[in-house]
């Protein structure tokens, strides 16, 4: 592997077989940071977005002015959303995300609905 002018090269000899691996990685790293062809394989991690614990559907509804009926409008049932405002049932997953959706841009929601 060519070295870039100016840079300094560091002696191996001497070093454990583990160190030598370190400082070959490294190495090998600044040239994938330069746009050099290298052997170093990327996997990008994409994290697992978090729900929000608690979904407030009386207080989203509430906020948007509608009624239980005018609510099941975003696809739920009149039978969930009395249920999740009596609090004997949470949103489930998917529901939770919707939900938090719709209280921050439901206007986008009801066109992804509706069109």
């Amino acid at each position: 592997m060519a070295r870039p002018a100016g840079k300094q090269t560091i002696s191996k000899k001497g070093l454990s077989p583990l160190a030598r691996d370190i400082m070959e990685s490294l190495e090998e790293y600044a040239a994938y940071r330069r746009g050099e062809k290298t052997d170093i394989k990327v996997v990008r991690v994409i994290p697992k977005p978090t729900l929000p614990e608690d979904v407030d559907v009386k207080a989203i509804r509430g906020k948007l002015g509608m009624t239980q009926e005018q609510f099941t409008s975003f696809g739920f049932s009149l039978s969930a959303i009395r249920h999740w405002e009596a609090h004997r049932r949470t949103p489930e997953g998917s529901a939770r995300v919707l939900l938090s959706v719709i209280a921050r841009n439901p206007s986008v929601v009801l066109e992804t609905i509706h069109s």
